[in-house]
């Protein structure tokens, strides 16, 4: 479950924006500042500091295959959605685990020499009593 947690990390500030600045790449811009530009990048990566990188990595190549425009950060989120299915599945994965925990129980204790007779002496009766009602039923 840890390596399924870590899959849900954040990417760092700098592989956001080294995304986002790829896929800005791709698109004809207007002229604008580097002080806009460098503003502009901030505010993607504001929008889009939750999402881990492999995720924004495909969702800017889909946007990057969909897109006529440069998209939005709203846009980008929405090609996210292998972090929607990631959150659901950790979900799944936690409530088993709570389940197996609140319904685990340890093995008895072995039985003893004792009540190992017992047992078999009750299986015994079970089965003549089955052949018995088998033999009625021919």
């Amino acid at each position: 479950m840890p390596q399924y947690e870590a899959s849900l990390s954040p990417a760092s500030r700098q592989g956001c924006r080294r995304a986002i600045a790829k896929l800005a790449m791709a698109y004809p811009s207007a002229k604008v500042s580097d002080i806009e530009a460098e503003a502009r990048l901030e505010i993607y990566a504001d929008a889009l500091d939750d999402v881990p990188g492999d995720v924004l990595a495909a969702a800017c190549a889909a946007a990057l295959r969909e897109s006529r425009f440069f998209p939005t950060p709203a846009e980008i989120r929405e090609r996210c959605g292998m972090l929607a299915r990631r959150k659901w599945e950790l979900s799944k994965i936690r409530a088993l685990v709570a389940t197996h925990d609140r319904m685990w129980r340890p093995d008895p204790a072995p039985l003893s020499a004792k009540e190992a007779a017992e047992v078999s002496e009750i299986a015994a009766r079970f089965k003549t009593d089955d052949q018995t009602a088998e033999a009625k039923a021919a």
